[in-house]
């Protein structure tokens, strides 16, 4: 058979190592200069493979299709497969890397055992559906395939990707969910005084709550655990607990305490406890001020509404920071029309779907790079089948 796989990124690179290692012809188109750009720029350039605890609940949109291909090719089966081709894994945590740290060194394997094949500066247009064929049309000509693999990447980072091609599905008939970035910055106001500062905290949005360390922006909000909840925050109220070992009475008595010291000014009143900038930030929300004024004079009402502060300083979140800075899309093909157990179209016989395309996101923290090897593992399996 001869078989096309749209997209170089990581489900199509694992879908074209599978297609490789039988005698199927293969064909990998890739729009990019260079496959794997965007799997190369995961994890901060160390590729952030997969995670120990990869479960349903990290995983939106329609996490249900994704079940099967997360249970049998799962994250030790990722592993061994990553290993079997001469990338040794190693834990950081949940986390799973490879041992190289180097992204670059995970795509450069994968090249190697697909063969270096793609076919890269080279955009696929459109398919055309025949009888027992697909058409697979480029600028300069169209070639047909029994079977064709669409692995194109989401919206986001797509400098890095393919930029979705959405097209390709929903011009034969697919439908697309609306897209939406996520790991991704967020913006809002008031932060521009505490730009570049860094807080350990626990952030809470709905009934929702990551921990981990928060960066003030000029424009909004970034860190881990703001990534995580970048999805549906748009529109939200996010709050920052900035003592999450404390409790509000511990806060509280530690304000009192420091009420007491001799010639304090408020300007110091939180230093020693918080960053200072963070500090006369709660101060001017609170409207305890001036600055000048002694720290003995602060009444037990300011104190509380201090401490409130403290455990839960609160952004209007007024938007994201846009697709080209997200790391993954939310949204995508509708996937009821494909087949979970193959990945293949209900709507088009020898078409097959996989990756971030699709409409399945994860949380940070190799979720989504797991959800992409194990579709496009899926997707190959299933393709090279003979009817």
């Amino acid at each position: 058979m001869k078989i096309a796989v749209i997209g170089a990124g990581a489900a199509g690179l694992i879908a074209s190592v599978i297609i490789k290692r039988t005698n199927h012809e293969l064909a990998l188109y890739e729009k990019q200069p260079r496959a794997a750009r965007k799997l190369i720029a995961t994890g901060n350039g160390r590729c952030n493979l997969t995670n120990i605890d990869i479960n349903l609940s990290r995983y939106h949109g329609d996490r249900d299709f994704a079940s099967y291909a997360l249970d049998t090719f799962n994250q030790y089966s990722l592993m061994d497969f990553m290993e079997e081709m001469g990338v040794k894994c190693v834990y950081e945590g949940d986390k799973v890397f490879p041992y190289s740290l180097q992204a670059s060194s995970v795509a450069d394997m994968l090249r190697l055992a697909e063969g270096e094949c793609e076919i890269c500066n080279t955009e696929v247009k459109k398919l055309k559906v025949y009888k027992n064929k697909i058409g697979v049309i480029t600028d300069d000509k169209e070639e047909k395939y029994d079977r064709v693999i669409v692995c194109c990447g989401g919206k986001a980072a797509s400098k890095l990707s393919g930029g979705g091609a959405y097209n390709l599905l929903t011009d034969l008939g697919h439908t697309l969910t609306p897209l939406k970035p996520s790991i991704v910055q967020l913006k809002c106001k008031n932060t521009k005084a505490l730009e570049g500062i860094k807080v350990n905290a626990l952030v809470k949005m709905d009934k929702r709550q990551e921990m981990g360390e928060v960066l003030f922006t000029s424009y909004g909000l970034s860190g881990p655990p703001i990534l995580q909840l970048s999805r549906d925050a748009k529109g939200k109220k996010i709050d920052l607990d900035l003592t999450p070992d404390l409790s509000f009475k511990e806060v509280e008595e530690f304000l009192v305490k420091k009420k007491k010291v001799k010639n304090l000014t408020l300007e110091n009143l939180f230093t020693g406890f918080l960053n200072k900038k963070v500090g006369r930030e709660i101060l001017k929300i609170c409207n305890v001020l001036p600055f000048s004024k002694s720290c003995s004079e602060i009444t037990n009402h300011e104190i509380k509404s201090l401490a409130s502060k403290v455990k839960c300083l609160s952004f209007e979140i007024d938007d994201t920071n846009g697709f080209e800075n997200a790391q993954v899309t939310a949204g995508g093909i509708l996937c009821s029309e494909f087949n979970p157990l193959t990945m293949e179209s209900k709507k088009v016989k020898g078409l097959y779907a996989a990756g971030e395309m699709l409409d399945v996101d994860g949380d940070c923290g190799g979720f989504n790079l797991q959800w992409a090897f194990s579709s496009g593992y899926i997707a190959a399996i299933n393709a090279i089948k003979e009817d």
